[in-house]
């Protein structure tokens, strides 16, 4: 279909409007004159009212001639083109005219072929523009669509401590997120199991979701709160702590949020929730910290009972009462644990046994102290996923060990090494927890190339969020995601080249290429020859005899 366009003559001689308009309804009948003007300033008039694509002005005019005209139309229509005539005396008015972003200026008196032919390249020009423009707003439109999804994969990373300081910026400021949280509450609905075990999954999600909206509800007045579902029966909810200026204020203010939320949950739902509040952190970066102190306050309802707030600081102050290690120093093992960065663990460990030594003189409460030591460091190598029977061995093994060990070094020695074996195994568990969720991404692709298949469908297939899911699967296959799509489409087009009679535009349909097209130049430049030569030769073991 030709484009079309609207067309604006200006020129304060009527003949040679009539003129213009003469060879365009003999050779372009469908580019519409919407209107003619006489003058500079009836121009402008018609130009803001009609909005047309493509502006002929006179440039030598009485009053406001076409370069001044041609200014304010500008101004008012950047998109539209401006195409100036002048007699041939008039080049200094020509090249302003170029100054002022004329698409061309044509000569008195206009030569039709020329004219149609400018017409033609800015209708081309035009058209591709529009395009460009619906093109943009198509995916402006669908980018809005998947910000809850995007924003579900940032809070994820937060949560997980899977993301830098620049790259929270980055994303925050692309969600319209204006101050980043710095303290963490988890909600955990109490007895969920028991509440929907004897009903249908449609209730469970119910529940759930009516949970959800009580807790937003809730932390609405908590200026720039976030709150996401984070596994079965738990809610995270992220706080940014501007308003606030000491710790009793953010310890007072959580924890009234957090009653709040329970009892709105409990009238709106009838269920009721357990809420666990982690400490404030000073950098975005930390997060995952304050989460991971929420989620372990919470787990206290085992002992305080379910329906109310705990408090990281209250499960800190019952732990010191039971406990010999510095709640920082452990804190920070265990985290490095639960990473599998081997070197930060042994600096760690390192210094509390140091700092044991150093402090305790009876060598029968060291050894005490060392068993909580390794407790905890087990604790935290199950919690990262790690093989509960190896990890059981090495407890066994280093507990045993070090207790018949006399000398305080080689106690040392030996926890050390055991510890490195726990972070090992907590590695190697995440390797082959990555590996799984990697090939079952693999298996969804092998299953569904056919389609317009995005990185962005198939993370939620596996639970992860678009960007952490990205690297992950570069770095479990060692190639991108669109590559392997890519070798997964060509596979199987090669299967159909060779064992079908298919013309190439009904292969690359069915392997996901809906331009034939573009399926040979991906095809050439992965393999070397087009689908053609590749069905003829009958395949790449002959492709030493193409020239």
């Amino acid at each position: 279909m030709a484009a079309t366009l609207k067309i604006l003559l200006v020129d304060d001689e009527p003949l040679e409007r009539q003129a213009l308009r003469f060879i365009l309804s003999r050779e372009r009948p469908h580019y519409q004159v919407a209107a003619e003007a006489g003058n500079g300033l009836e121009a402008v008039e018609l130009a803001d009212a009609l909005k047309p694509d493509v502006v002929f002005l006179d440039i030598k005019m009485p009053g406001m001639d076409g370069l001044a005209a041609g200014r304010k139309i500008r101004a008012l229509l950047p998109e539209s083109r401006l195409v100036f005539v002048s007699a041939y005396g008039e080049f200094d008015y020509a090249r302003e005219a170029v100054s002022l972003g004329a698409s061309k200026y044509l000569l008195k008196p206009v030569d039709g072929e020329e004219m149609i032919k400018l017409l033609d390249e800015l209708a081309a020009d035009i058209l591709a523009a529009r395009r460009r423009r619906q093109e943009t707003a198509r995916l402006k439109e669908a980018l809005e669509e998947m910000k809850p999804l995007i924003r579900l994969g940032f809070i994820m990373d937060l949560l997980n401590g899977n993301i830098t300081a620049n790259e929270a910026e980055s994303r925050a400021l692309f969600l319209g997120i204006t101050s980043l949280p710095r303290l963490a509450i988890l909600v955990d609905i109490d007895n969920f199991a028991d509440l929907a075990r004897d009903g249908a999954e449609i209730e469970r999600q119910l529940l759930k979701q009516r949970v959800k909206e009580s807790i937003e509800k809730e932390a609405a007045v908590w200026p720039g709160s976030l709150v996401a579902p984070v596994s079965g029966d738990e809610f995270a909810v992220l706080l940014p702590l501007d308003r606030l200026t000491g710790e009793g204020d953010v310890r007072r203010e959580a924890v009234a949020l957090g009653e709040a939320i329970c009892r709105r949950v409990r009238r709106e739902t009838g269920a009721t929730v357990t809420v666990g509040i982690g400490r404030p952190v000073a950098d975005i970066t930390e997060l995952a910290r304050s989460y991971a102190e929420a989620a372990a306050a919470a787990e206290y309802r085992l002992l305080y009972g379910g329906d109310q707030v705990i408090h990281a600081d209250d499960v800190a102050a019952r732990s010191r009462a039971r406990r010999f290690l510095p709640d920082r120093a452990e804190q920070e093992l265990a985290q490095a644990i639960r990473m599998g960065d081997g070197e930060l663990v042994q600096r760690l460990a390192g210094g509390i046994l140091m700092e044991l030594t150093i402090k305790e003189e009876s060598p029968s409460l060291i050894k005490m102290k060392i068993l909580e030591l390794v407790a905890l460091a087990t604790n935290a190598a199950l919690e990262a996923g790690a093989d509960a029977e190896i990890v059981s061995n090495l407890t066994l093994a280093a507990s045993g060990e070090f207790l018949h060990l006399d000398n305080l070094a080689d106690v040392r020695r030996r926890i050390l090494e055991r510890l490195v074996d726990l972070v090992n195994q907590v590695a190697s568990s995440r390797e082959r927890r990555n590996a799984v969720l990697i090939e079952r991404a693999c298996r969804f692709i092998e299953a569904n190339f056919h389609r317009d298949l995005t990185l962005e469908e198939v993370a939620q297939q596996v639970y992860l969020s678009p960007c952490y899911f990205s690297r992950l699967f570069k770095q479990v296959k060692g190639q991108n995601f669109i590559d392997y799509l890519t070798r997964v489409r060509l596979g199987a087009a090669k299967e159909l080249l060779l064992n079908s009679e298919l013309p190439v535009a009904a292969i690359a349909e069915r392997v996901g290429y809906h331009d034939a097209r573009y399926f040979g130049q991906v095809f050439k430049k992965q393999e070397g020859y087009t689908p053609g030569v590749f069905r003829k030769i009958g395949g790449a073991k002959n492709a030493g005899s193409v020239n």
